[in-house]
């Protein structure tokens, strides 16, 4: 059997008016579109199954009774569009095939027989000796004399379903005594559901070389955690009266290293996923030996710890993308040419290794997830690979700030400084900035390599209300009182939201410098200290000292996320109003110190309505969650809870139809207007009512059923007045305008009145 598109036809020819055509040129003209066709879905669409095609299989009293199998739609690497169908007419004609319906849901199968491959001789069913093991299936229609019972169908666990297009010329017999010019050569396609075993399904995974993906991998998925150094086991575990140094804070980090195998698992499956992929492995001995390097110096530790945790989460961001991850550039047109696998029998998981997914061109791969993956594997060798820290490299560094965030993927994070920046580093830190060509556009300590413009050299310099976090470094290894100076002059100057602590191994006697504090007893009353390499915005950042021989140096920093200990300046709140209306405009905070954080003291998964605009804090009641309208929202700066509140109301929603109009009738001067008011809650609200269009409001509430009744007198209706509502509720009010109403309701007359004694139409031309 040979693939269509095994031998692609490139060319064809336009025939002539009266031309004689040999059925080799007929022929090259269907192949030709036909393979554009074929092509046209492999490389522009995809391959595999596209929905649908899920089994099913059904058991009455314990035993099988039948597999169903849903419609769907899949796409083989020849071409061949396969769905479900059935005989809907059979042809009268000769050498005419049957019309088939897809038009179903699902089909039945409740027979079975052993399939032989002999006429097709598909390469993905024979070895060199034989065919694998393999049994058709039927429906109660399509069964014959052949087919069993599918409940005789033993060993289900062995069991794996294929979707398979049988493709073979019929044999022609030579013509006698009638015209042969009808007949051609019938193209035999029968779509058959077929079963195989283990073994068989092997045989046939061995030919497909685009069904391997990394996704398969066993615990590929489970996310690499790296423990956490939890600073205040030290108190728990040595008691507050021992004297701790540097090293008992280095054995921590370093426990926990070893205990990771300095991120050797992590470096394993990256591997996994490489060799699937085709890209080259990553040598870990080389990283834990550049590790244990680190871990002999008198600084540095932390950031031992930081890289492995760098390399986790960048592993975290290349498993996010997996499940989507299923395009092909190219597909291996032999890989399953005529077939699509369904799965396992009896598979009870989501992803089934013996199932086919869409593998779709890269034309509709809107997350682009396999170039991510491939650029992510390589920044996490390039993270390996530029990982830097010595004492000299640190004795050289200046202190900096760099707005960076908490808790997005690496790659929208600034570039920390233990890392050897280099092109090709850049390259792989941020897919979306090196797909526009702007890698350069990257923040980070290290700016040599970066754009010259001023808000990437000097990021802290400008808006940086879209960072939640700031990288403090270059600190560790300078005098403390001098880096606790740099740091609070850069905060100062900046007004950047957060404060600074100075902890100190050996006790403090007679201090009286509040921004410093003796490590054990600061530790015991806030044991949240956790190293990131800066700290949040409205947090502590916290660098702990030691004195060694004469030099008094920082040889770690932690952070708290919440303002702590240094000297206090009064801190204050306030909004113009304690309510206001949802759909109002924001309000501005006073906010006291000026470059306080001000947050909403209300569940995570609730908007609070606190908005930073440009430096400044509003309170903006459009953004608050509505599941708060209607309660009273407080509010903290720096941590610290605050007087200020407020109640967001939310508006009335009521429509107001002219219902009725009673008109004046005979000498009356009384025009009655009967109105009704639908909404939510609408009988609940104040009105307030200007009925003559003068700026004269007065209340007028509905009944239980929403109506209200007014009468206008001397109402003249070439001046009729335009009504206007406000409805109120809470301090909100929603205005309802109403115009041209009086002739909204048709006039009914009920009589008339002539003048008494004359012609009522008298001076009027007819």
């Amino acid at each position: 059997m040979n693939n269509q598109l095994s031998n692609i036809s490139t060319q064809y020819r336009k025939f002539s008016k009266g031309q004689y055509i040999e059925h080799t040129q007929f022929n090259e003209f269907l192949d030709f579109f036909e393979d554009q066709d074929r092509l046209s879905r492999v490389m522009l669409q995809g391959v595999g199954i596209v929905c649908g095609l899920k089994p099913k299989p059904v058991y009455k009293d314990g035993l099988l009774k039948s597999i169903q199998l849903s419609q769907g739609a899949a796409l083989t690497t020849d071409g061949d569009l396969l769905t479900l169908n059935k005989t809907n007419k059979v042809s009268e004609e000769l050498y005419v095939s049957d019309l088939k319906t897809i038009n179903i849901d699902q089909k039945e199968y409740t027979h079975f027989k052993v399939y032989d491959n002999f006429k097709a001789k598909y390469p993905a069913f024979h070895d060199e000796e034989r065919q694998i093991e393999l049994w058709e299936l039927a429906t109660d229609l399509e069964k014959n004399s052949d087919f069993q019972p599918i409940e005789k169908l033993s060993n289900l666990e062995d069991k794996y379903l294929l979707l398979y297009l049988e493709n073979y010329e019929k044999e022609v017999k030579p013509c006698r005594g009638v015209d042969c010019d009808n007949h051609g050569i019938q193209q035999i396609r029968n779509l058959k559901v077929l079963v195989t075993t283990a073994d068989g399904i092997k045989y046939i995974l061995e030919k497909d070389k685009i069904r391997p993906h990394p996704l398969f991998l066993k615990d590929i998925l489970k996310d690499e955690k790296l423990e956490r150094v939890i600073v205040d086991h030290l108190i728990s575990e040595q008691g507050i009266d021992k004297s701790f140094s540097s090293e008992d804070l280095k054995k921590m980090y370093s426990s926990v290293l070893e205990k990771n195998g300095y991120g050797k698992s992590v470096f394993s499956k990256i591997n996994a996923i490489s060799q699937i992929i085709g890209m080259p492995n990553i040598d870990h001995q080389i990283f834990e030996t550049k590790l244990k390097e680190c871990l002999t110096q008198p600084l540095g530790f932390q950031y031992a710890y930081d890289i492995v945790k760098d390399l986790t989460n960048t592993y975290s961001e290349i498993t996010a993308l997996l499940p989507k991850a299923f395009s092909k550039c190219f597909p291996d047109l032999v890989s399953f040419p005529k077939h699509v696998m369904l799965g396992k029998l009896t598979s009870k998981i989501q992803l089934d290794p013996y199932r086919h997914q869409f593998y779709n061109s890269p034309v509709l791969d809107d997350d682009k997830a396999g170039q991510k993956i491939r650029l992510l594997i390589s920044r996490f060798a390039q993270q390996a690979k530029s990982f830097r820290y010595s004492f000299g490299f640190e004795d050289k560094a200046e202190i900096k700030i760099t707005p960076s965030q908490k808790l997005n993927s690496l790659s929208n994070n600034a570039i920390p400084f233990y890392y050897e920046v280099s092109e090709e580093f850049l390259k792989t830190w941020s897919f979306d900035k090196t797909s526009n060509r702007s890698s350069k556009e990257n923040l980070g300590y290290d700016t040599d390599l970066l754009s010259s413009d001023a808000h990437i050299q000097k990021p802290i310099n400008f808006n940086i209300d879209g960072n939640s976090f700031y990288n403090i470094e270059g600190h560790q290894g300078m005098n403390y009182q001098e880096a606790f100076l740099e740091i609070k002059k850069i905060r100062d100057e900046q007004q950047l939201g957060f404060d600074i602590m100075l902890l100190s191994f050996a006790e403090l006697v007679r201090n009286k410098d509040l921004s410093k504090a003796y490590f054990n007893e600061y530790v015991e009353n806030h044991s949240g200290l956790e190293h990131f390499h800066g700290v949040e915005k409205g947090g502590t950042f916290v660098m702990v000292y030691e004195m060694n021989g004469r030099e008094t140096n920082i040889i770690a920093d932690f952070s708290l996320p919440y303002i702590c200990c240094t000297p206090k300046v009064k801190i204050n709140l306030s909004l113009p109003s304690t309510t206001i209306c949802a759909k109002a405009d924001r309000i501005p905070f006073t906010v006291f110190p000026f470059n306080g954080v001000v947050t909403a003291d209300v569940d995570p998964e609730f908007n609070g309505g606190v908005e930073l605009v440009n430096g400044l804090y509003f309170f903006n009641p459009q953004l608050v969650s509505s599941e708060l309208h209607g309660q009273e929202i407080t509010f903290s700066v720096n941590g610290s809870p605050t007087n200020c509140s407020i109640k967001v109301i939310t508006q009335p929603k009521v429509k107001i139809d002219v219902a009725s109009i009673a008109y004046p009738e005979g000498t009356s001067i009384e025009t009655t207007v009967n109105f009704h008011i639908s909404g939510d809650n609408a009988v609940d609200y104040q009105y307030s009512w200007d009925f003559l269009g003068n700026g004269s409001f007065i209340t007028l509430n509905p009944d239980a059923k929403g109506n209200i009744r007014y009468t206008f007198y001397n109402l003249y209706p070439k001046r009729i007045p335009t009504i206007t509502v406000n409805v109120i509720s809470d301090g909100c009010t929603q205005t309802e305008v109403i115009n041209d109403w009086y002739e909204q309701v048709p006039i009914v007359i009920n009589s008339i009145q002539f003048p008494e004694g004359g012609d009522c139409c008298e001076g009027i031309a007819r």
